[in-house]
């Protein structure tokens, strides 16, 4: 029988019983399954398929999500063994990050599938690039013409993942901040 203690953890020994012994067998075994896949899908990262899809960032997004998981998964069976301080952490920042690297995936899945359906139905046969002509470092005015010229000619994907990287910095740099103003977690 499970017994949850409504007051939180109360920091006795670790709950061994079935059902913590369950979290913990999962949690290992699809851990095991999922580094398999991931290998995987690493020693066939040139195969067309899967390099369209951005290997790196999948990856990426998929093994910090993964952390948290496990995480959640033992902090039962740890009953108290963590401080509230690691939670706080875990979950300001690798919840955020990885929830922020699997939007981006997605945004860069939906893109793909935009430009293949727009390949269908082109008929350019090329884009002509524009003249290089080499004057120098410029003014102001220059450099914001050509920062005109990048954003509109940066792909939406490129754009997307500059958005979640801002996004990222901002959350990295205010968790800091509020971890700070907490006396309780400050008081461990």
């Amino acid at each position: 029988m499970v017994y949850l203690n409504p007051g939180g953890f109360n920091f006795g020994p670790q709950n061994l019983d079935g059902y913590g012994i369950s979290n913990i067998v999962f949690a290992v075994v699809y851990s095991i399954f999922l580094l398999a896949g991931c290998i995987y899908l690493w020693l066939h990262r040139h195969h067309p398929v899967v390099k369209m899809r951005k290997v790196v960032l999948m990856l990426s997004s998929v093994l910090v999500i993964h952390v948290f998981c496990f995480m959640v998964f033992t902090v039962y069976t740890m009953n108290g063994a963590w401080p509230c301080s690691v939670e706080y952490w875990a979950m300001n920042l690798y919840l955020p990050i990885g929830i922020g690297l699997w939007q981006a995936q997605n945004q860069q899945l939906l893109i793909v599938s935009r430009q293949q359906t727009q390949l269908i139905h082109s008929n350019d046969t090329y884009k002509p690039l524009l003249p290089n002509r080499g004057r120098g470092f410029g003014t102001p005015r220059y450099w914001l013409w050509r920062f005109k010229i990048w954003y509109y000619n940066i792909s939406t994907q490129g754009k997307y993942e500059g958005f979640v990287l801002i996004g990222i910095i901002i959350q990295v740099r205010n968790v800091p901040k509020d971890y700070c103003r907490k006396k309780r977690l400050n008081t461990e």
